[in-house]
């Protein structure tokens, strides 16, 4: 598969990328506070014996369920519902148990050793039911008690926590230029939050409807594996995005992120491919003892792959998105004055510098003069480029006239330079009108005397 060059426009559709997932997350969480996760004796306490099974007793390559199913059919008949059967090694059977003391312990070894005989019992020669004299030899017995679990169980979370918070730091780094290091840590750190949900809330889903799946030590070497997974994939797409910002400085943020997954994700999705099919042929063919794990692999690094692609990336164009209408925001805030008819751009400009005079919209002017300019306390009397009124001429001059010709002449008393002709939105060049001009010669002829 070649997206390269194709006309996929997967950044305009980002809410569907983020509503897929959110909805993924919330069936998840929905099961994990209905069911609760199905933990192992490694985080709840238990007990755990392992049997060694005869070698002409043992269970054919890929019998081992119908050998677990018959095993437990025995055990339910004896009274030790609940336990947990997997085939360990081709030749050891692992029995977990909800056992809370060594004398329970014991009494549930009996019930496994007499259904172990039923279950390993021949014939004889005239074809009598003969059971066999090697039930099974013990080869371990151990007890977890509710402490060490719950010390196993902080200690799993501790160790999620600190691996994603090393991973956001070195993100952070990695991607700290034009100070763009925070943005790409949290796109990173949201997709393996992502992950992370969709993993716990699926196996709490999963464990409700299949018992055999449980969340134990295993698990944990999953979760992490996906976590280092997910977040190699979306480094790869991060590392061409910086490549294309820095090639193509003039196009937009939206587009270069688009190109950049379209040129990575047939990467992507080609290896992620060649992973989830050797998963799902050890998940058919693994056994028992590798299914928890394997089964972890396999929902993590789907959701690994689709996090990298739609969730991490799309966390950085909606942050640009987001950049741009604030600061545009703040643009038309600082610097836009309303005024009656128009609104003008009004530059900030520092002492010293020349200062544009504010446009004067909706007055009645019959030419332009230019407005009386002050360099260093000394006056330059206006010229008129416009000829005056005629006699009996009426000139409309507006209040704002009057608050402009006041304006300049603060302006000038405190020896800044007006900078004339102003500039409007519009592009036009407008000097003061000739009232304007007498107005502000007045005004000095009065500071005169």
């Amino acid at each position: 598969m070649n997206f390269r060059g194709r006309n996929i426009d997967l950044v305009g559709k980002q809410n569907l990328w983020f509503g897929i997932s959110l909805a993924v997350i919330l069936i998840g969480m929905a099961s994990w506070i209905m069911f609760g996760l199905n933990l192992g004796i490694d985080f709840k306490g238990g007990g755990q014996l392992q049997y060694r099974i005869p070698y002409d007793k043992r269970p054919a390559a890929g019998q081992e369920a119908a050998y677990i199913t018959q095993v437990r059919g025995q055990l339910d008949q004896k009274g030790l519902r609940g336990a947990r059967l997997q085939i360990a090694g081709g030749n050891a059977l692992v029995v977990a148990t909800d056992a809370r003391g060594d004398d329970e312990l014991r009494s549930q070894d009996r019930m496994v050793r007499e259904a172990l005989a039923q279950q390993l019992s021949g014939k004889d020669s005239q074809g009598r039911p003969q059971l066999a004299t090697d039930p099974g030899i013990l080869l371990g017995r151990q007890l977890v008690g509710p402490v060490i679990g719950e010390e196993l169980r902080r200690n799993a979370i501790n160790g999620v926590l600190l691996g994603v918070l090393l991973i956001a730091l070195w993100i952070y780094i990695r991607y700290n230029f034009a100070g763009d290091g925070l943005r790409y840590a949290v796109a990173g750190i949201l997709a393996l939050v992502h992950d992370v949900l969709v993993l716990v809330g699926l196996f709490a889903l999963i464990g409700k409807i299949d018992p055999r799946v449980e969340v134990d030590g295993s698990f944990i070497a999953a979760l992490l594996t996906v976590v280092g997974y997910s977040i190699n994939d979306s480094v790869v797409i991060f590392d061409r995005i910086r490549e294309n910002l820095r090639a193509r400085r003039k196009e937009p943020f939206n587009t270069i992120v688009n190109d950049s997954l379209l040129e990575t994700m047939s990467r992507s999705i080609n290896t992620g491919l060649t992973v989830l099919i050797m998963l799902f042929a050890l998940l058919l063919l693994g056994g028992e003892s590798i299914y928890n794990f394997v089964l972890a692999m396999l929902v993590g690094i789907t959701s690994g792959l689709y996090s990298s692609i739609f969730n991490a990336s799309m966390v950085l164009t909606a942050w640009h998105s987001w950049d741009e209408k604030k600061a545009a925001a703040a643009r038309a805030a600082r610097g836009a004055v309303r005024g009656p008819g128009r609104t003008v751009t009004v530059r900030d400009t520092a002492p010293g510098q020349r200062a544009s005079q504010p446009a004067f919209a909706g007055v009645n002017r019959p030419g332009l003069a230019t407005s009386p300019r002050v360099t260093n306390g000394a006056s330059v009397a206006a010229r008129d480029t416009a000829p005056r009124p005629t006699e009996g001429a009426v000139t409309s001059v507006l209040p704002s006239d009057a608050t402009a010709a006041g304006t300049a002449s603060a302006a000038s008393d405190s020896g800044s330079v007006i900078n004339s002709p102003i500039s409007t939105e519009s592009g036009e060049s407008a000097t003061s009108t000739p009232a304007r001009a007498a107005a502000s010669r007045k005004a000095r002829a009065k500071r005169r005397f």
